[in-house]
Formats: C-alpha cells, sequence, structure tokens
C-alpha cells in the first residue's frame, strides 16, 4: 500500500510541474494551439554612451550633423535634442572634441559635445646642441 501511495503521488507531482511548464511556454498542449496568456514585451535595452576625442572635421548646426575624426576612425553624428544642436554652434571646424554619443541600430546619436584643449605643441626655441664655451679675452 504505501509503494502504491508513493507512486500516486509522484505522478501527481510530475503532472502539476508539467503544467506549469506548459503554461509557460503559451501552449495548451500536444495540440499545439496558443493559450490566451499575453505574452510579456520584451525590455527595451537602454543605449549605453559612449565617449570619443578628436578633431572636428565637419559641422552644421541648423542640421544637427557632426564629423569627429578620431585616432581610429570618423564619426558620423547626428545631434536630436536642442542642447547638443546649440553646442555644435559653439565650435568650428579643426577644433579638438570630446563628444558622448550612444549607437542604436548603426546610428550614432550625439548627446554632447565641448571644446577641449588642444595638445600642447613643442615651442621650445633651445637648440639640442650643447651650448660651447668660448675662452675669455683680455
Amino acid at each position: 500500500m504505501k509503494n502504491i501511495l508513493r507512486l500516486v503521488l509522484v505522478s501527481l507531482v510530475t503532472l502539476a510541474f508539467a503544467g506549469v511548464a506548459l503554461a509557460q511556454t503559451g501552449t495548451t498542449g500536444s495540440t499545439g494551439t496558443k493559450s490566451t496568456v499575453p505574452a510579456k514585451p520584451a525590455a527595451e535595452k537602454k543605449a549605453k554612451t559612449m565617449r570619443a576625442t578628436g578633431e572636428l572635421t565637419s559641422a552644421d548646426a541648423k542640421a544637427g550633423m557632426a564629423k569627429v575624426k578620431t585616432k581610429d576612425k570618423e564619426l558620423s553624428l547626428s545631434a536630436e535634442t536642442e542642447d547638443a544642436k546649440e553646442s555644435l554652434g559653439k565650435v568650428k571646424v579643426g577644433d579638438m572634441v570630446q563628444v558622448a554619443y550612444t549607437e542604436k541600430d548603426g546610428k550614432l546619436t550625439l548627446k554632447s559635445l565641448k571644446k577641449t584643449k588642444t595638445p600642447a605643441k613643442s615651442t621650445s626655441t633651445k637648440s639640442d646642441k650643447p651650448m660651447e664655451s668660448k675662452p675669455a679675452t683680455k
């Protein structure tokens, strides 16, 4: 009698888990028809903000377009917010800029742009040759 009770209990537990698994997949069993339970919408991925520094090669504040040449590549950015478009009007071609942007579906969207200091160029007037000493004359 104990063995029969165990067999029935194991069978019931197995059927209960199978029912829960079928309910989660959205099918009603072997017929393959869809359940009326609505599927949960997929959560949108938040776009990751990336940063780059480079030379501004073109800028159009009205159209909201900019191109920045970094060490590795050239970025073609489009500004969608008014703040980003205003920042395009404050810089000129040839300026060193730092940009923050996002990428979605292959499109680069400008979030912010600011002018950075240009790399310091060596303006030293000293010669590489050591200075020669001349004997003093009387």
